[in-house]
């Protein structure tokens, strides 16, 4: 006999819910069949008359059971434990995933992330709720926001932003998935963790370098905000500590780091490029005008006097050669997992799921 705890975290109503979805599941319930009655369901599992009508409700809301007036609640026919509709909800931290609110490259990565997410949900009848949730501590905010969790079947977080609020949803949400790259997110308990790896998106781009017979690389590292300043340098010293490693040329010199909004970037760019003659530029930042118009004032050419790659999504620079991340292949994984675990009671990996950034060929390597 299936017993309910009242010690854990879990809701009974939604301890009750998973007993009857496994026996629907089983066949218990079989499709057109009639559900246990209301004071059947109340006595077997010592509940109350509330708690088994909550139930109920979510069984309606995920569309298995039919309630039919003076005759009783049925197994519905349509849909199935292994179909019946899912919701996920991305807890955003910004207002909106808009250029008015995000950088260039933010706009673009969360884009292609909530983009994959929508792909695999509408594949396999799951809805994506996209809610902002601002960053607080606060206990009566967070039960507010702990309230707006309800009912989803997964919550979906970017890294450590909103923790607070990731800690305590569990409370509320059988699945908790984390967007992860760059500095590893914390772990809190069981979750879903897909991303991929900034050292790994690096190694890629040197790989594709390997294979090219060019006699100078450089790189010219345009931050567009504040957080970006110690990220690039990262990127920029990893690059070519892998480089180097490679066998690769990479001299000290061959550095360009711009601040922010320099009133004269385009002329430090063309002296760093007179001075220092690079066949290869790794363009770390998404402000790519800044050396076209560097390299057209110069008269040289894109692809033919000079190659460069930069990081990011194509709509940056569709025609350039670039290194993409994998985010809109993160939300269609996050997604999958997701009905994996509630539709076929598949484990969630215990690990880390880390996606392949990919070269995206483009004229500025010849391409």
């Amino acid at each position: 006999m299936d017993v309910l705890e009242k010690d854990v975290a879990a809701p009974m109503a939604e301890q009750l819910y998973d007993v009857l979805v496994q026996r629907i599941a089983a066949g218990h319930y079989p499709p057109g069949g009639k559900l246990d009655s209301v004071r059947a369901l109340r006595n077997e599992f010592k509940v109350s008359n509330t708690v088994v009508m909550q139930t109920l409700d979510l069984l309606e809301r995920d569309q298995l059971v039919v309630r039919l007036p003076a005759k009783g609640i049925f197994i519905s026919r349509k849909n199935t434990v292994a179909t019946r509709p899912l919701r996920v909800i991305l807890v955003f931290p910004e207002p909106a995933i808009s250029p008015e609110v995000l950088t260039l490259s933010d706009w673009y990565t969360n884009a292609d992330i909530y983009r994959g997410m929508l792909d695999t949900g509408f594949l396999n009848n799951t809805s994506i709720h996209l809610e902002y949730f601002p960053e607080t501590a606060d206990s009566m905010e967070l039960n507010s926001q702990l309230q707006r969790l309800a009912g989803y079947d997964a919550a979906v977080f970017y890294g450590d932003q909103c923790h607070h609020l990731r800690l305590l949803a569990r409370c509320e949400v059988p699945i908790i998935a984390v967007v992860q790259w760059g500095r590893p997110a914390r772990r809190y308990g069981e979750e879903l963790k897909v991303g991929f790896s900034d050292a790994e998106t690096i190694r890629c781009l040197v790989d594709y370098l390997k294979q090219r017979d060019y006699r100078r690389c450089g790189c010219i590292i345009v931050p567009g905000m504040e957080d970006d300043i110690a990220f690039f340098g990262w990127r920029a010293a990893e690059y070519r500590r892998l480089g180097r490693a490679a066998g690769l040329a990479m001299p000290e010199s061959a550095v360009l780091a711009l601040g922010l909004n320099p009133a004269d970037a385009e002329e430090r760019i063309m002296a760093f490029l007179r001075r220092e003659q690079p066949d290869f530029v790794f363009f770390n930042g998404d402000k790519l005008e800044l050396l076209y118009n560097a390299l057209a004032r110069l008269h040289l050419l894109p692809g033919r006097d000079l190659d460069f790659i930069y990081i990011g999504t194509t709509p940056i620079c569709p025609m350039c050669t670039h290194v993409e991340p994998p985010f809109v292949q993160i939300g269609r994984r996050i997604i999958a997992e997701v009905v994996n675990c509630r539709r076929q009671h598949r484990p969630l990996p215990k690990e880390p799921v880390f996606l392949k950034s990919r070269i995206i060929g483009g004229s500025s390597t010849g391409v």
